[in-house]
């Protein structure tokens, strides 16, 4: 389940504000098919591409623009 909550920045936060994010803090993150955890090569690969793109969202076609041959490498396990 994603929660999404806008937050002025500027304004100091409220005690309920304060008390959500502690609860967040301490929630595990539970992974599945969908959204699968990243291995530390795969980490440092898209943070690489958000800073060149200046982006927060990696597409598949800026990995594939980047990174082909991982792509290539997929299509062989795929295949074999």
């Amino acid at each position: 389940m994603l929660v999404r909550k806008i937050i002025n920045v500027a304004a100091p936060l409220t005690e309920e504000e304060k008390a959500e994010l502690a609860a967040l803090k301490n929630r595990p993150i539970v992974y599945d098919e969908d959204c699968m955890p990243l291995s530390e090569e795969s980490e440092r690969k898209n943070d690489y591409i958000m800073r060149k793109y200046n982006t927060r969202r990696v597409t598949k076609e800026l990995w594939l623009k980047e990174f082909p041959e991982d792509f290539q490498k997929r299509k062989a396990e795929a295949t074999g």
